[in-house]
């Protein structure tokens, strides 16, 4: 059974609502199901019927937070809990994506998970930023000479039923323990995924790569903006290399929620559909108010004297 695996709590209720909207838009019969990120999912618990979804939980999410755990600095309260998403491997989907809910679903995702079976992929990845999983040094270079290493992120990609087991994350965490400092301080789950493929040489690739006519990279703050050519949505970046490619996901990971986030509209747009034309109008109306104000906040904390300054009062 092929399908889709996402996570959300009630913390992020207003994304996983637009999450699930545009999920429904492209993929309407898709098996779905939510990984709690937590305990505190009674919202989110509630839109299972009206998306279509099923609430899957495992005894072994108290052993993946626990290699969490082992890895997490202290930097995010809430890293182990990442951790949950690995479940997807020995879960009810044969072929699967596991999405965050901060993510806009922009297409039909079944032809992508069908050509990794026939291209014989053991995972598709999305967005690639070295940095964001491996720190420069003796073991970052030693991946990148035996062509491993390429960083991709943990929050959308693609794989298979079986491909990973919990006692190979366990092993890989204590592993990475070892490494510490050569890893990314914050982004603890992405680098244990990302090690545990580069490890075991797991095929790997990126979905614009094998398939084409997609963007390279989905992060909502990319050249260009997004628009809809009556087919699709597409990227249009006039000289960039994803000039009027596919935008198959759109994702504001490390990005707050504001009417001043890029493509806020599209988001707002799935967001509010469930509301009524006149509340629609209502709210754009008010994000058309407060914008120009939240955009000379941030004009303010761009300049980097101005945010010293701030930084150095707070201090006091």
């Amino acid at each position: 059974m092929k399908g889709v695996y996402f996570s959300a709590n009630d913390k992020v209720y207003d994304w996983a609502v637009a999450f699930l909207e545009s999920f429904r838009a492209f993929n309407p019969t898709l098996p779905l199901f939510l990984i709690p990120f937590d305990n505190q999912c009674n919202r989110v618990f509630a839109l299972a019927n009206e998306y279509r979804f099923q609430i899957f939980t495992d005894s072994a999410f108290t052993q993946l937070e626990e290699v969490g755990r082992k890895l997490e600095l202290g930097l995010t309260a809430t890293g182990p809990n990442w951790f949950r998403r690995f479940a997807a491997y020995w879960g009810p989907l044969e072929t699967f994506f596991y999405l965050d809910c901060r993510t806009l679903v922009l297409c039909d995702l079944e032809p992508i998970l069908d050509e990794m079976l026939v291209s014989g992929f053991d995972l598709l990845h999305y967005d690639c930023t070295i940095d964001q999983v491996y720190q420069p040094g003796r073991f970052r270079v030693g991946l990148l000479r035996s062509s491993r290493g390429r960083g991709f992120n943990s929050g959308r990609w693609a794989s298979k039923r079986g491909i990973l087991s919990l006692s190979e994350f366990e092993v890989a965490a204590d592993e990475c323990t070892q490494i510490r400092e050569q890893l990314n301080p914050r982004n603890t789950d992405q680098f244990l995924l990302n090690y545990c493929c580069d490890m075991k040489g797991l095929r790997t690739t990126s979905i614009s790569d094998l398939l084409g006519d997609m963007c390279c990279a989905g992060w909502a703050r990319q050249p260009g903006m997004v628009y809809w050519d009556g087919g699709g949505y597409r990227r249009w970046d006039h000289g960039g290399i994803d000039h009027r490619k596919r935008v198959p996901l759109l994702h504001w990971a490390g990005i707050p929620l504001s009417p001043n986030m890029p493509e806020a509209e599209l988001f707002f747009s799935f967001r509010d559909k469930r509301l009524g034309s006149s509340a629609q109008a209502i709210r754009r109306m008010q994000r058309q108010f407060i914008r120009p104000l939240l955009r000379i906040k941030q004009a303010f904390r761009g300049n980097r004297k101005i945010n010293m300054l701030w930084h150095n009062w707070k201090r006091q």
